[in-house]
């Protein structure tokens, strides 16, 4: 039986350089979202490069199933069909909910930044599966990566109470 060895980091545990890395990735993804007026958004990085390979925006009114997460995902494998899926982080606005984090455990991607929590999402009134990233990771055995979670996490959280109240 394969072993899964994910875990889950809150931002406030990580070095000064590597929250400073992925506070400077969530930042990229929040302008993005803010200046697409979508902010379910999220960007696929090479960690040995540090480079954006794609990124993708909540399409969800030209099909149900495309989140940012899942965009960002089919066009990576567009772009880069060779890609080395473990090699990636994806940074996204908001923790994935339970059919991103699924795909996001298929394809292998083995590190998650996430600003604003599932939790955060449902105290704005935002419709969600309460069931967090790291319990859908725990149902895949064979799966092994890290969730880092709260990066830059007022600032989400921000944005996702104005784009409620714009929606009132």
């Amino acid at each position: 039986m394969d072993r899964n060895e994910t875990v889950f980091v809150p931002a406030a545990a990580l070095d000064e350089d590597e929250r400073s890395r992925h506070e400077r990735h969530m930042a990229l993804v929040l302008d993005w979202a803010h200046e697409a007026h979508s902010p379910f958004a999220a960007s696929l990085v090479d960690r040995g490069d540090d480079r954006i390979l794609c990124r993708g925006l909540n399409q969800k009114s030209d099909n149900p199933i495309l989140h940012g997460e899942i965009s960002a995902i089919i066009e990576c494998a567009r772009l880069h069909p060779d890609v080395d899926w473990r090699t990636l982080t994806l940074y996204t606005t908001a923790e994935p909910c339970p059919m991103c984090k699924s795909a996001i455990i298929w394809t292998g991607i083995s590190e998650v930044v996430y600003g604003a929590s599932i939790s955060d999402l449902i105290e704005l009134g935002i419709r969600q599966i309460h069931l967090d990233s790291p319990t859908v990771a725990a149902a895949a055995p064979f799966y092994s990566g890290r969730i880092i979670g709260d990066v830059l996490k007022d600032r989400a959280y921000t944005m996702y109470k104005d784009w409620t109240e714009s929606m009132k």
